[in-house]
């Protein structure tokens, strides 16, 4: 081990102002000390590096060679140690922070609680905004800077808005679990042609990605139209028809088998994308930051839990599990 790791973090606070002072006298009153301390601790410096640090002079001291080295290394010390205080103060803010969040309604009910409960037991004091909108008004919170972050299935992209992670979900038909298509291990957009459809209205849920896929391949309107994820999954349970959607917001029913999910596998059609939103060029605040990650870290863990969903529901209906679960980056 070097010698110098023992040296004491007094000793180089009176190296430093002796340098300052161009005096161990001065040193000494700026420190209100005695300059017979602040001799002893240089000589120890001294010592340990085996080294004169000062030429003693009349008028006072000056620093040697090795003293120049040392004194910049101390420079770097106290703007690294100020860093760290930094650092710990933005820590303190964490604790005390705030995060606005928006997402879509199934987002809030499948992916956000978890990602809260966990951050909550690392930072309890922090406190959180949690606003429900469909995937434009995601956007829009986020642009406007009411929301620190916004989830939701990917609407068409802007240039004000940061793309900072999308992961790939599956995309199938709900059905009630009598229905005969949940007999299929999958279905194609064909498949849909003539049956009764409920689903979101345009620019409702995942922005119009989901209504286009319908509209355009149904021979007919769809039965009923809604803006509102939770009056979809209600219908389809009570057999008024199917909908087309991503688990995201059903795996409670999922998993209870209250609802049936049969995969999409059409080459023509391409997986949804949930993704993470903020702001082009904004500096978030520290809690703000720091949940951002979180989230984005999380993200793979939703997708396995989804595909254990889905896997678990395909092996009640004796057929296979269609889940993709690619997390990207930004």
């Amino acid at each position: 081990m070097s010698a110098f790791m023992h040296v004491h973090l007094v000793a180089l606070r009176y190296f430093r102002e002796t340098v300052r002072c161009g005096s161990m006298r001065q040193a000494a009153e700026q420190l209100n000390v005695a300059a017979s301390a602040i001799n002893r601790q240089i000589l120890k410096l001294e010592d340990q590096m085996e080294c004169k640090l000062f030429e003693r002079l009349a008028e006072g001291v000056r620093l040697t060679a090795a003293g120049e080295v040392l004194y910049r290394y101390v420079l770097r010390l106290e703007r690294d140690l100020d860093r760290a205080m930094s650092e710990i103060d933005d820590l303190r803010g964490l604790r005390r922070g705030h995060v606005a969040i928006v997402c879509e309604d199934g987002i809030a009910r499948d992916f956000l609680p978890a990602v809260l409960a966990a951050f909550h037991r690392e930072f309890p004091k922090v406190t959180y905004a949690v606003d429900v909108a469909a995937a434009l008004g995601v956007m829009a919170s986020v642009v406007e800077g009411t929301a620190d972050i916004g989830i939701a299935m990917a609407p068409p992209r802007r240039p004000d808005v940061a793309v900072e992670l999308e992961a790939a979900m599956p995309i199938g038909v709900i059905a009630a679990p009598d229905h005969p298509i949940t007999a299929r291990a999958s279905v194609k957009m064909t498949d849909l042609v003539q049956e009764q459809m409920v689903q979101m209205r345009e620019g409702s849920g995942g922005g119009t990605l989901l209504y286009s896929l319908i509209t355009g391949w149904t021979a007919r309107p769809s039965f009923i139209e809604t803006n509102a994820s939770d009056a979809v999954t209600n219908l389809v349970k009570a057999g008024l028809g199917l909908g087309v959607r991503t688990p995201i917001g059903v795996l409670r029913e999922i998993r209870a088998r209250e609802l049936a999910f049969v995969p999409i596998r059409d080459p023509l059609i391409e997986l949804p994308r949930l993704a993470v939103y903020a702001k082009q060029g904004r500096t978030l605040p520290t809690a703000g930051a720091v949940m951002l990650e979180r989230i984005k870290h999380y993200m793979a863990e939703f997708s396995a839990e989804i595909a254990a969903a889905l896997a678990g529901s395909a092996k009640a209906a004796d057929g296979p599990a269609d889940v993709a679960a690619s997390a990207t980056p930004r």
